[in-house]
């Protein structure tokens, strides 16, 4: 640890990453406290903002020389440029959940991005932009490291909710996650026949496509402006899409028509459970078992489902997923679609499990179920590659020392 490190501010909210990250921060020796505030709006909360500068204000004699936190708030950057202290984030979410793009080029910020993509298209706009992949820590999902924080929360120190006991979570195949349910239907309504063809078109294209994502591309400014012009008329000038909303759309319908399609596949095939807070009707043979804590119940069902889904949402470009890290951190077998950085680390049938396209899902699904040894020899293999590979103790080191 270098000598002349400040203090850092550890800004927690309700994301993940948070306990893997504390144990690496108490493990590395850096002098931290914590600040927990959940936003009423990641953009304006001007109660924050209020907050935040008197309490940096107020501790100033503690010298914080960093604020740190998972995923980007344009809000933490605002009160460190004012003060002149440095803001690290770190970034799991893409695309970033946030309307104005200016704060990023605050030179404040070093941001970090688990996609490398990502990462080089906000580095070409001026931000500070780094890549970095996101990490898993073990024992937090190990049961002792459930129990540590089923007691924390029983004892009031920890936010989160404490579950019942001994659910049965044995399943073939389980599906953490979204349904992606998107705007997609209601956008196209307004549309004349042509672009709302253009528009499936691009879905239905990108669909067919496993590991790359070329939605960015296909939502050109000529195309915003042809949609724009129907939106306008057809609203009396109340309704209009920007590139980023267009794009999630498509993503999220795409990511959508592609879980449902796997899980109408499976369905029929071996028992499937979907933890999610969305249901589909025509998914009658699935059982929805709604939502599940990240930190108490996920590793549970993790190791428990014979086989654990990951369909990424389009938008992801190269990046892994946390989910990856998460299924192989709890020791779970992994089955998911390929991305391009997977390929830096893991290797396929050794550590994990990837799918070209629905038919070889099936396959695969279909052939693991029956081979045990061969499927608990892979996840024991991606156990120890993310022990090794996706500590937060190395990430950490790297943002913060």
């Amino acid at each position: 640890m270098g000598m002349n490190m400040g203090k850092i501010l550890f800004f927690k909210w309700n994301a993940f990453m948070q306990e893997g990250i504390e144990r690496a921060l108490q493990e590395l020796n850096i002098d931290y406290d914590t600040f927990y505030y959940i936003f009423k709006d990641w953009e304006k909360d001007d109660e924050f903002v209020s907050i935040f500068q008197s309490y940096v204000m107020e501790n100033r004699h503690k010298k914080y020389d960093t604020v740190f936190s998972v995923n980007y708030s344009p809000l933490i950057s605002s009160v460190c440029m004012e003060a002149g202290i440095h803001y690290v984030s770190w970034v799991y979410d893409e695309p970033l959940h946030i309307r104005s793009k200016t704060s990023l080029k605050n030179s404040c910020n070093d941001i970090y991005f688990f996609d490398r993509m990502q990462c080089e298209r906000y580095a070409k706009r001026g931000v500070n932009a780094h890549h970095m992949p996101l990490a898993a820590d073990s024992f937090v999902f190990s049961e002792k490291g459930i129990e540590q924080i089923i007691k924390k929360r029983k004892n009031g120190t920890e936010q989160g909710v404490i579950p019942k006991e001994h659910i049965n979570y044995d399943c073939d195949v389980s599906l953490v996650g979204k349904l992606y349910k998107s705007d997609y239907n209601y956008i196209c309504t307004p549309l004349d026949q042509y672009l709302r063809g253009y528009l499936e078109g691009i879905v239905e294209a990108q669909k067919k496509v496993y590991g790359g994502c070329f939605i960015r591309d296909m939502v050109t400014s000529d195309l915003l402006k042809k949609l724009n012009n129907q939106y306008i008329k057809a609203s009396n000038g109340l309704f209009r899409v920007t590139k980023d909303e267009m794009n999630f759309v498509l993503g999220t319908e795409v990511t959508g028509r592609e879980r449902y399609m796997a899980l109408a596949l499976l369905q029929n095939r071996c028992n499937v459970h979907v933890y999610s807070d969305d249901t589909d009707e025509r998914l009658n043979k699935v059982k929805f078992r709604g939502h599940i804590d990240y930190y108490t119940q996920m590793p549970k069902i993790f190791r428990a489902s014979k086989i654990n889904l990951n369909i990424s949402l389009k938008l992801i470009e190269t990046g892994i997923p946390l989910r990856v890290l998460d299924v192989l951190g709890c020791n779970g077998f992994l089955i998911t679609n390929y991305q391009q950085e997977l390929l830096e680390y893991f290797e396929p049938e050794i550590d994990l499990v990837i799918y070209n396209d629905m038919v070889d899902l099936v396959t695969k699904v279909e052939y693991y179920l029956k081979h045990d040894n061969e499927r608990n020899a892979i996840a024991r293999n991606g156990y120890e590659k993310v022990k090794k590979l996706f500590n937060f103790k190395d990430k950490l080191s790297v943002m913060l020392l």
